[in-house]
């Protein structure tokens, strides 16, 4: 997909999310689908098979992903379905996301941890995040458990790799193997 055509479509989707005054809500439910989808090949290979009627498309995403979303996170959905860019959302996910923090005047930080963290943990590692880079952060954590320890983010095209994996990595290369 083209960036001319995300654009449009991410236009399109926080367009939706004002007009209903749901736009943080949106942005993360979005996220989130798109997450769950990019994890679940099954459910991904049902979205992209335009041998799937629409309908049927759509009914796949509502019994397993939207039962409690906001009705603008649901109309966004079946439209990226409908114009069978399903292949793209999380691409159109991004777009929507970045969008949305760049309106309150932040960068989007996705932060990925081994397990949940909680609000003082959350805040400080912000805080810090904030700091290393000199920008005011949105921050969505996601909890991926291939990080084992530590900590992976990605803001904008700059990656901070402080997974104990990544740790472990460079000490084998330094070491030789």
């Amino acid at each position: 997909m083209t960036t001319e055509r995300t654009s449009a479509y991410a236009d399109a989707i926080v367009a939706i999310a004002r007009g209903e005054h749901a736009l943080e809500t949106v942005e993360d439910e979005l996220l989130a689908v798109a997450r769950t989808v990019a994890g679940n090949e099954e459910l991904r290979d049902a979205l992209v098979d335009e041998q799937l009627p629409v309908g049927q498309r759509l009914r796949l995403v509502e019994s397993q992903v939207l039962r409690a979303a906001h009705p603008a996170t649901r109309t966004a959905l079946a439209m990226i379905i409908t114009a069978e860019q399903s292949s793209h959302l999380s691409a159109i996910a991004e777009a929507v996301a970045n969008r949305a923090a760049a309106s309150r005047g932040e960068e989007l930080a996705e932060v990925y941890v081994a397990v949940e963290l909680d609000e003082p943990r959350r805040a400080a590692l912000k805080a810090a995040l904030e700091r290393a880079t000199g920008r005011k952060l949105d921050v969505k954590y996601h909890v991926d458990e291939s990080v084992v320890g530590g900590v992976r983010a990605k803001i904008g095209d700059t990656v901070i790799d402080g997974s104990l994996a990544r740790r472990l990595t460079d000490l084998r290369t330094r070491a030789g193997g």
